[in-house]
């Protein structure tokens, strides 16, 4: 190459070089060293690790609503929550408390507490101190407040009373029907079983009732036989059941008729005269284990002595020494069965009835008797 040739070569080969160079230096690495963290996208969720200890869920409890009862005589009753201190005066209406409560659980005053017989004692614990507000119409109305009762329940015979109570602000449920039955036994337990929240015991009880209903009716299918019984009342021997009383379905459910025919009455026994219960000559006698008389009292008086129970010794206390299984209550359950002992012992025995004590007893006060403490055999 000659000279003047390299003169113009070299200087161009030195500018190529110097412009490569410099591009090179301004072309950015791949990954910088100092790059940062790359961030979570803007609508991304940032998922937390859980804790040891997981936060307690708050749970809303709902608002109870109101309890809305209709009673016997139509009478709409509104309570905000159940009722827990009752207080009544009529014996067979505080027996739907007890039942229900298994004892003394929802029962703050006592009509008069001899009508508590000798069970009451043995099931609710502090009987004795039970404040007593009146019997019958009989009201101590100082000591209802002093109770704290948040209702009072009556049966239809005492709905008279039910000013008096609501004068003082205290609810008023009226639950047991004049007309007395089985039926109405049962809607008594349902309507303070709503009242006090217990409706599920007072279904299971009513059960037990319709199961021993049923089972005399299947037994005495095929029973042409049935007896004229007279149920006498507890004051006097010359009072008897009329057709109204729950007395009138003990008698039947037992396999036997009612002797009494003509008289009419509703809630209470009627009075009549001996000549009258000789033109009815029934049977078979029952009288209350409450009775100011005895058996012995009718066997011997000669007044009596035509009558075909008398005659035949076929006189009977009904039961029980405890609590009368005669009484629109729960344990008129166990006097079906005892009313179809009595009159059909050849299809339903004694120990059948005390295997029927035993479980009733058991499930309304998780305790039973023996057949002395009731006073039966």
């Amino acid at each position: 190459m000659s000279k003047s040739m390299k003169k113009i070569v070299l200087p161009v080969v030195l500018a190529v070089m110097l412009l490569v160079s410099a591009c090179v230096t301004q072309t950015p690495t791949a990954q910088p060293t100092n790059s940062p963290e790359p961030t979570a996208a803007p609508n991304e969720p940032t998922v937390e690790e859980p804790t040891t200890e997981p936060t307690e869920a708050v749970v809303v409890e709902p608002t109870a609503e109101p309890i809305v009862i209709v009673d016997v005589i139509g009478r709409e009753i509104t309570l905000e929550k159940p009722a827990t201190k009752l207080v009544g005066t009529h014996n067979p209406t505080l027996n739907a408390a007890a039942v229900l409560g298994g004892g003394g659980k929802y029962l703050a005053g006592f009509g008069n507490k001899s009508m508590g017989r000798g069970l009451y004692e043995q099931v609710i614990d502090g009987f004795d101190d039970l404040l007593e507000v009146g019997k019958g119409s009989n009201i101590n109305m100082e000591s209802v407040i002093a109770s704290g009762a948040d209702l009072v329940i009556l049966p239809e015979r005492h709905q008279d009373l039910v000013p008096q109570f609501e004068a003082v602000n205290i609810p008023v449920l009226v639950i047991l029907d004049s007309t007395e039955s089985f039926e109405t036994v049962k809607q008594t337990l349902k309507l303070l079983g709503m009242a006090v929240g217990e409706n599920e015991k007072a279904e299971k009880i009513n059960a037990f009732i319709d199961s021993q209903i049923n089972n005399a009716q299947t037994l005495l299918k095929d029973t042409t036989e049935k007896p004229s019984v007279l149920f006498l009342g507890s004051s006097s021997a010359l009072s008897v059941a009329p057709g109204s009383m729950i007395q009138t379905s003990l008698i039947e459910a037992g396999g036997g008729v009612n002797a009494v025919s003509g008289v009419e009455g509703v809630g209470g026994f009627v009075d009549v005269s001996i000549e009258q219960i000789i033109a009815w000559n029934p049977d078979v006698i029952w009288f209350p284990q409450y009775s100011d008389y005895t058996a012995e009292d009718l066997l011997n008086d000669p007044a009596w002595s035509n009558i075909s129970a008398i005659q035949n010794k076929r006189v009977y206390e009904f039961p029980s020494k405890l609590e009368p299984w005669d009484q629109p209550t729960a344990a008129v359950a166990l006097g079906i069965d005892w009313a179809l002992y009595n009159l059909h012992p050849d299809l339903y025995s004694f120990e059948a009835l005390m295997k029927n004590v035993d479980e009733f007893y058991t499930m309304v006060y998780d305790k039973t008797f023996t057949a002395e403490q009731l006073g039966i055999e």
